[in-house]
């Protein structure tokens, strides 16, 4: 587990830093959330938390989530589902960490942009169509079935628009929710079937692509980075 309680009041603190961020950007449009993200960043690097594996975890956890919104607000997901996986550098400083996260954000903001310009009417449905099906063995036939068009039409405007690919999109919808039920307490083999995946294999490995670790260190690290309360602290 992660050695987070030595420096519990700066963890507390940039949980709830994480908390405010989500709620600005969840309030404002995705051009003003750059300037969100920056007071962000600067809280962060002014806190006490110095642990750069807690913070890695912590961050990684964030973009996801700041992912999610994006795709909300563009109707469509701004980056590749088949991105290059990104990995905490050898012995990382906060710093490090920060400059991962700080750049990682700076691509998915221009990508937002350059989805904006594109997104059609009929992207939006294949998106919401894979929001409210994505538990089930969803394919690009499926898809095309049900809007009644070509599955190599739709397969080609999809990565036009979004730079992902239909099954990109289901495994990153997958994934979150899978991350979701994780940190409610859900064991790990119970949602790996109730967002839809019959192979623990492949659960395991898509998983680790998108959160950078398996769903047993994922859980261990969200376990650790949960300040306790203060019952907790005063029956240590």
């Amino acid at each position: 587990m992660l050695e987070t309680r030595t420096n519990l009041r700066g963890l507390a603190a940039v949980v709830r830093l994480k908390t405010d961020l989500l709620r600005q950007l969840a309030g404002s449009r995705s051009e003003e959330w750059q300037r969100h993200i920056d007071r962000f960043i600067g809280g962060v690097e002014a806190s006490e938390l110095e642990d750069p594996s807690a913070l890695f975890v912590l961050l990684a956890d964030l973009v996801e989530e700041i992912r999610v919104l994006m795709s909300q607000d563009a109707l469509a997901d701004c980056t590749s589902g088949e991105r290059a996986t990104a990995s905490a550098p050898e012995a990382p400083s906060k710093n490090d960490v920060l400059a991962q996260f700080r750049a990682e954000l700076g691509e998915l903001l221009a990508g937002i942009a350059r989805t904006r310009e594109f997104a059609s009417p009929l992207v939006a449905q294949m998106r919401r169509l894979v929001e409210e099906r994505y538990t089930e063995p969803l394919t690009l036939e499926v898809i095309a079935a049900a809007l009644g068009r070509s599955k190599g039409y739709l397969a080609t405007l999809f990565r036009e628009q979004t730079g992902q690919s239909v099954h990109g999109l289901v495994t990153q919808m997958r994934v979150h929710h899978a991350a979701d039920l994780i940190r409610a307490g859900e064991k790990i083999e119970v949602v790996s079937l109730l967002v839809g995946y019959r192979s623990k294999k492949n659960f395991y490995r898509h998983f680790k692509e998108q959160y950078r670790v398996t769903p047993l260190a994922y859980r261990t690290a969200v376990a650790g980075l949960t300040p306790p309360s203060n019952e907790a602290r005063r029956g240590q």
